[in-house]
């Protein structure tokens, strides 16, 4: 990859569409991400053509018209609630609508039409702890890669602050065994003006991108091993969406940290404490 790949992109004022990239856009052969802010009584029609979607609500409430049904939908936040989840498949009209301000992301995948729509229900979702000491962090199936779809995979990242995750590094580019999987990382950051830090980088080639990423923006992968830490004071929510060539993702830790992904005694690793 070369220095002009589009590794990081900070969102529009809205409302309207904040981020909006494509995979011709980026260079990727499979993944396309959006968010869009819906103004109260504001609705957007469209027609998934040949891809696969799955809309994730971020905030507010509105509603998803697809497939002759209309079902209400509402998420206080990111921080404080699991999301309602709706699969399209290639070839599906929908309509979204607003009732109070309504934040939407939408991952979408090339597809052939193997699987039906369906809303998956907050509860349906799985979540669970991740890490211990500072390496710990809520994780959120948002997409199971057990959901039904051809590609697409997401998982929300709740980080608190000061702690890191995504660690283990780790890589899934189709390099070192692992399976070809591109991956968005759309951060909100609460407080407002807090901030993560974002590392991409490979043993094997020149990559090595530091990238500070505020609320709303969106930070790319496209190759090597990747990693996040929040600032202290800082806590971080990040949507990944995944699609490549297979399912599941087949990844690779970084060698050097893989031994931190063993067991955990709830307190930093590697510094002694008083009494020790």
């Amino acid at each position: 990859m070369s220095s002009a790949v589009i590794r990081h992109v900070r969102p529009t004022g809205g409302p309207g569409t904040l981020i909006d990239i494509t995979q011709e856009g980026v260079g990727w052969r499979y993944l396309s991400f959006r968010v869009i802010a819906l103004a109260p009584g504001e609705r957007v029609e469209a027609d998934t053509g040949d891809k696969e979607i799955v809309v994730v609500p971020l905030g507010g409430s509105g509603s998803f018209t697809f497939g002759g049904t209309t079902r209400a939908i509402a998420r206080r936040d990111v921080f404080t609630e699991k999301p309602h989840v709706l699969y399209l498949p290639p070839r599906t009209a929908y309509a979204i609508g607003a009732t109070d301000p309504f934040e939407i992301a939408i991952g979408a995948a090339p597809a052939a039409g193997r699987y039906p729509a369906r809303l998956y229900g907050p509860g349906e979702l799985s979540s669970f702890a991740r890490g211990g000491a500072n390496v710990a962090r809520g994780v959120t199936a948002t997409f199971d890669p057990g959901f039904d779809s051809e590609r697409l995979i997401a998982y929300e990242i709740l980080t608190p602050s000061g702690n890191w995750s995504s660690f283990p590094p780790h890589r899934h580019d189709g390099r070192l065994g692992t399976s070809y999987h591109e991956e968005t990382y759309y951060y909100r950051v609460t407080p407002g003006d807090g901030f993560a830090i974002q590392r991409l980088y490979t043993r094997d080639t020149d990559l090595d991108v530091s990238i500070a990423a505020a609320d709303g923006d969106l930070v790319l992968v496209h190759e090597g091993y990747h990693t996040v830490a929040t600032a202290p004071g800082s806590n971080a929510y990040y949507l990944n969406f995944l699609a490549g060539e297979t399912k599941p993702v087949v990844q690779l830790n970084d060698p050097a940290y893989d031994w931190l992904a063993g067991d955990w005694t709830g307190r930093p690793i590697g510094i002694p404490l008083a009494g020790d």
